[in-house]
């Protein structure tokens, strides 16, 4: 307590002696001085590490986390999103082709099947029928899976690109706590990050992402066969799979409202404490307690800045899969209520089954990026 008290007594007392002018300079001086101190705060931050992981992906090249923190430092908070979102719309439907095609082919296969399934039926051999259906059957679920199997690694993908980014500004965010005199936040803030990010990598990827594989492929077989003999079970695997994900969003969401109920009020008294010892320093009192406020004032702008950059980038990592996933989703359904009026019921289940799986997969997308979300949202609207 004496040392950080000390520490930011020297800060002030150096604030105040090398900036003799702007005590008594015109307003757009002060704003200038202010500009100069923010920038010397954000050049004490690690951001390389940041911008490389952005560099190293693929769909973040583009985007570099420093020059949106610098716009939007430089903007006054009005957030450019043309800007920093103009790539997402070439992202988000780079795969339509491919979606169409699989699309076109499930088509073409099922009017073909509905045909000569018609034409098999006149002979008497029933045997013929069932062994070129199981063919078609076969070949659909290949051809569905594979589709499947693609947004899989399109879920992997924006998951450890959004536990990377997290690991790489989680420093540069507590320390940007320190310097607002937050450090009981910065502690309860690096815990929670830490616990989301197992969570994420943890729990989302080895354990819900082979559930929904588990889940769909339980449900072709029972497509195929007809009886649905595991039906109760996929139901239960797919109930296990959502509540997760709702206890889970619910759970960090409840975590980090109660922490941070405590730690910003402990940091609070201890802002204040400083800055009224500041202010009793006769002679300098009245200018040391103002230069320190506009210090604090200035490390919460970079503070807030660093959340919201942090916020922006992890949108813009999941944002366009998102759409893709969506677009994937819709083409499923569409698919299966197009062939239903010729085709067999176990087909149209067997496509609806893989579209049940691929909105889950959207679901544990979404939550992932939720849980980093609300953590920063939180912390940014908690810590003034």
């Amino acid at each position: 307590m004496i040392l950080r008290f000390l520490w930011t007594g020297m800060i002030c007392l150096w604030i105040i002696f090398s900036l003799p002018v702007s005590a008594a300079a015109s307003e757009n001086n002060l704003d200038e001085d202010i500009a100069d101190l923010e920038q010397e705060l954000l050049a004490e931050l690690d951001l390389d590490e940041a911008d490389q992981v952005l560099e190293e992906n693929e769909g973040t090249q583009n985007l570099s986390f420093t020059e949106i923190l610098n716009r939007i430092l430089e903007s006054d908070g009005q957030i450019m999103t043309k800007e920093l979102f103009r790539d997402l719309a070439s992202f988000a439907f780079s795969d339509l082709s491919q979606c169409r095609t699989m699309f076109i082919q499930i088509l073409i296969l099922t009017i073909a099947f509905a045909f000569l399934n018609n034409f098999i039926n006149m002979f008497e051999n029933s045997q013929i029928s069932k062994t070129g259906f199981y063919m078609y059957f076969l070949i659909l679920m290949v051809l569905l899976m594979k589709s499947y199997l693609l947004m899989d690694e399109i879920l992997k993908q924006v998951l450890e690109q959004t536990v990377e980014i997290m690991q790489a500004v989680i420093p540069a965010f507590c320390m940007t706590m320190v310097f607002a005199s937050a450090q009981t936040t910065a502690a309860v803030f690096y815990q929670i990050a830490a616990a989301v990010i197992w969570l994420v990598e943890r729990l989302l990827c080895y354990v819900i992402a082979p559930g929904i594989h588990i889940y769909v492929v339980l449900q072709m077989v029972n497509c195929m066969t007809g009886e649905r003999v595991i039906s109760r079970f996929s139901g239960l695997l797919k109930k296990i799979i959502q509540w997760s994900l709702r206890v889970m969003l619910a759970g960090v969401m409840g975590m980090n409202m109660i922490e941070n109920m405590i730690a910003p009020s402990v940091d609070n008294l201890k802002k204040m404490s400083i800055t009224k010892t500041l202010g009793a320093i006769p002679g300098l009192g009245g200018t040391t307690e103002a230069v320190s406020n506009i210090f604090l004032g200035s490390a919460a702008v970079i503070k807030n800045g660093v959340g919201v950059a942090a916020m922006l980038v992890l949108i813009g990592i999941a944002l366009g899969p998102i759409v893709k996933m969506v677009i994937f989703v819709v083409f499923y359904k569409l698919a299966g209520a197009v062939v239903q009026p010729f085709a067999d019921q176990r087909v149209c289940g067997c496509i609806d089954s893989v579209g049940e799986g691929a909105g889950m997969l959207l679901k544990t997308m979404a939550t992932g990026t939720l849980l980093f979300l609300i953590t920063i949202a939180i912390v940014i609207t908690a810590v003034k």
